[in-house]
């Protein structure tokens, strides 16, 4: 597998145009969003536990590159022992990394914020990363989320 550099310069050298997207900046957002201050585009909720794995690692690599925005802009959270959460920052999507945190996420979010933002819900990184038809399901889920994330301003 080759490095996105020599990736880069392989189709550079075939006369292949790369396409990037445009950051998307606060001033961009939209008026659904724009109910409370947004502090990241992406809020990440995992267990304790699956934080220091190495599939919560490789996913953190993979994630920013995958939705095509920066890596400073997914905020990682992570619950307590029980399985709770501090109140998460607002964002324009929420992606949960296990079914059990649901509940718990929910709590700290209004039924119009629910409403107007992205929750996606997607098994653990250790069972998201171990095959390519894991990897899949993991893509299907993350859809919703880089729409929402790509979505021009109105």
């Amino acid at each position: 597998m080759l490095a996105e550099t020599q990736r880069s310069d392989m189709l550079a050298a075939m006369g292949i145009d790369v396409y990037l997207l445009r950051a998307r900046t606060q001033a961009t957002a939209s008026p659904a969003t724009s109910v409370a201050a947004v502090d990241a585009d992406l809020v990440v909720a995992c267990a304790l536990t699956a934080t220091a794995s190495a599939y919560a690692v490789r996913l953190r690599e993979l994630l920013p590159h995958t939705l095509g925005i920066e890596p400073s802009r997914i905020c990682w959270i992570e619950a307590d022992v029980v399985g709770a959460f501090a109140s998460p920052p607002s964002a324009h999507a929420y992606l949960l990394l296990g079914a059990p945190l649901l509940r718990t996420f929910g709590v700290h979010l209004s039924t119009m914020r629910q409403n107007t933002v992205v929750i996606a819900v997607a098994d653990e990184p250790e069972t998201s990363l171990r095959n390519g038809l894991a990897k899949r399901a993991l893509w299907h889920v993350l859809k919703p989320v880089a729409r929402c994330l790509r979505a021009p301003a109105d």
